[in-house]
């Protein structure tokens, strides 16, 4: 994506974030259906504290992201 002033340009405006919601939405239930002993907030949570934790995080979203789209 674009990045202007150090923020993401978004194309859709509402149109994308819903689209953003949906995909947060599939990637939670299909984390959560694989790791029945963790959640997917946890792993948002821990994303910001370990490099592991938010590169899963980031192959979770695109594998979604290509499953949706």
């Amino acid at each position: 994506m674009i990045r202007t002033n150090g923020q993401e340009a978004r194309a859709g405006g509402q149109s994308a974030q819903r689209s953003d919601h949906a995909v947060l939405e599939e990637t939670s239930r299909r984390y959560e259906a694989c790791h029945p002993d963790d959640t997917f907030s946890n792993l948002v949570r821990r994303s910001s504290l370990s490099k592991e934790d938010r590169r899963l995080l980031e192959d979770w979203l695109d594998a979604t992201s290509l499953g949706t789209g």
